[in-house]
């Protein structure tokens, strides 16, 4: 099996003025959405202020730093897909979503070599044999401009693919070149992605390249010239133009001529070094619209108040950051399910949950995202916490507290003591250790903390690719798609073997949970896929070689007259900006 990669996001924001079409991938569910309708209020001639308590690194659609900046990125390149309500649906950049239906999605029989194995290969052979392949064919709106005046063509599209592919510097890019093996322009405005020959993969959307302006590059420039060039200075082809970007103060959006009329004239996007700051902003009517992804605990009481005397509006919404605790199975004690509950039943996630959120909703029993097409409440084993239950367990494997110091020791009387490695300056991560280390405690388990650099835990050579760890809190970012092969099969167990390429960081495999991975992210029939994954996640959440904790929520603040603000999972705030009233 070919291993994937582990998957980004695709944020986007619909083009105003365009129809959005309701669809999905085969294998997931079609929600109609429906096309935002104008404003009561026309905010034509309005200037909308926006909170941001995190500043862009750049606003270059294909930047490592893309997903803090969506909301700022998709109002200048749009991307040609966005997910609503789990489904994908256009934004205007393209007519309409590929499909099966609609004949954009299909096969094509194609001849390929194989080598002395029977596999594919791209060298030359004597062995020759046709096979089958999937192809996504995508049709781009004939009416954009770049800000300049020049046509979006499908040669932008094209040009972003041949300067990026084979890429690794995001995940998204990563993913997206392994799933690519040809990109082509067809006529002026349509583009066809060719998967790899006999490659099955339901996340064949991702095939479609945001386009770059390749009028402005002569030759072949270099990927990190053209990240250069629009990170600080971008050439928009979406609603917005950039107009002014004050650094550490604001940025500055002006409507582009020809854009809907129900779109603010201008955006003012406003920096703030702290959550404090930005309520009290969106409190004085300064701030329309605020947003962050940090913890509310220090203003909790006060965004309580807040909410009660309607002076503010709060909305919450999970963003795809999901974190966990890997249970490395190469550890004797981890080995032991009854330990692995324990330590599940003894972590009260609710209560960090309600810290950081106000409310236990963040907390997770699968990772399987609840919103997910693929999740099914009927097979997830919950895990509530229950601390005389974790005791029992301990006792039950002889991990007894002898010395009565209140922690527990093996059951050869040496002390017990399981090492928590993470990543430093993470705040909400740290928040989360801290309240791990004070439940273990309580259950007589101790728990030591290693913080490493983020570089230094996702490192080839560090402890999680190398499995040199006892647990490990970090984070995963789902998708539309859960996939998960890379994450759950045997073959995903990073080893010498398949270059440490693999994410089943736990070493967990089993046969049963193997094959239903395999199923469900190899499959393109919905029903197959969804049974799939619900065998797959009843054999994890009872095995548990990975606890979920939470997942990370976006909370956004609103000014009491504000209407129409729908945040969601997997698009950016300002994805339906344009029924935005106040």
């Amino acid at each position: 099996m070919k291993l994937r990669f582990s998957l980004a996001l695709l944020l986007c924001l619909s083009l105003v003025g365009c129809s959005v079409e309701g669809g999905a991938p085969v294998g997931q569910p079609t929600v109609q959405v429906q096309t935002p309708l104008p404003t009561t209020n026309p905010a034509t001639s309005n200037l909308w202020t926006l909170g941001l308590t995190e500043e862009p690194v750049d606003l270059y659609p294909y930047s490592y730093a893309f997903r803090g900046a969506a909301p700022l990125i998709e109002l200048l390149y749009p991307a040609p897909l966005t997910v609503v309500n789990e489904a994908y649906t256009t934004t205007g950049v393209l007519e309409r979503v590929p499909s099966f239906e609609n004949g954009d999605v299909q096969y094509i029989t194609t001849t390929v070599n194989l080598d002395s194995n029977g596999v594919i290969t791209t060298t030359q052979t004597e062995t020759i044999t046709s096979v089958r392949q999937l192809t996504v064919t995508y049709r781009w709106n004939k009416n954009l401009q770049w800000e300049d005046g020049q046509p979006l063509t499908a040669a932008d599209s094209v040009f972003a693919y041949k300067l990026l592919r084979g890429s690794a510097s995001t995940a998204q890019l990563a993913t997206q070149s392994d799933l690519t093996a040809d990109y082509v322009a067809l006529d002026e405005y349509t583009t066809r992605a060719y998967l790899p020959p006999e490659r099955d993969d339901p996340n064949y959307l991702i095939t479609v390249w945001t386009p770059l302006p390749a009028h402005l590059f002569e030759g072949e420039p270099s990927a990190k010239q053209v990240s250069d060039r629009l990170g600080q200075s971008p050439l928009s082809y979406g609603p917005y133009k950039l107009k002014a970007w004050t650094a550490g103060t604001q940025l500055e959006f002006v409507r582009r001529e020809g854009q809907a009329e129900q779109l603010p004239s201008t955006i003012v996007a406003r920096l703030y070094p702290d959550i404090a700051m930005m309520r009290d902003d969106v409190l004085s009517g300064r701030v329309d619209v605020a947003w962050t992804e940090g913890s509310l605990e220090q203003l909790a009481p006060e965004l309580k108040t807040d909410v009660q005397s309607k002076t503010l509006q709060l909305l919450q919404a999970p963003n795809p950051i999901w974190e966990h605790i890997d249970m490395n199975l190469a550890v004797v004690a981890l080995q032991d399910i009854r330990m692995r509950q324990a330590i599940a039943h003894g972590f009260d996630r609710e209560a960090i949950s309600t810290s950081l959120y106000g409310s236990p909703k963040a907390v997770l029993h699968s990772w399987l995202a609840a919103e997910s097409w693929a999740f099914d409440p009927t097979t997830a084993v919950s895990y509530t916490f229950d601390p005389d239950y974790s005791r029992e367990l301990l006792d039950q494997m002889n991990y007894l507290d002898t010395n009565s110091d209140g922690l527990r020791e093996r059951p050869d009387g040496s002390p017990f003591q399981l090492t928590l490695t993470t990543s430093a300056q993470t705040p909400i991560r740290q928040r989360l250790s801290e309240q791990f280390v004070s439940d273990m405690r309580v259950i007589g388990i101790d728990i030591k903390i290693e913080a490493l650099s983020t570089t230094d835990l996702y490192s080839q050579q560090g402890p999680l690719f190398g499995r040199r760890f006892e647990l490990a809190l970090f984070g995963w970012l789902r998708s539309v798609d859960p996939d998960g092969a890379v994450l759950w099969s045997c073959a995903a167990i990073p080893n010498q073997i398949n270059g440490y390429s693999g994410d089943n960081f736990t070493g967990w495999c089993m046969d049963t949970a193997d094959r239903a991975i395999r199923t469900a992210t190899s499959s393109l029939d919905p029903e197959v896929r969804k049974a799939a994954y619900s065998q797959q996640q009843e054999i994890f959440t009872r095995e548990l070689p990975v606890l979920p904790v939470i997942t990370r929520q976006t909370t956004v603040l609103l000014a009491p007259r504000i209407r129409g603000v729908q945040p969601q999972p997997l698009a950016p705030i300002t994805w339906n900006l344009s029924a935005w009233q106040r």
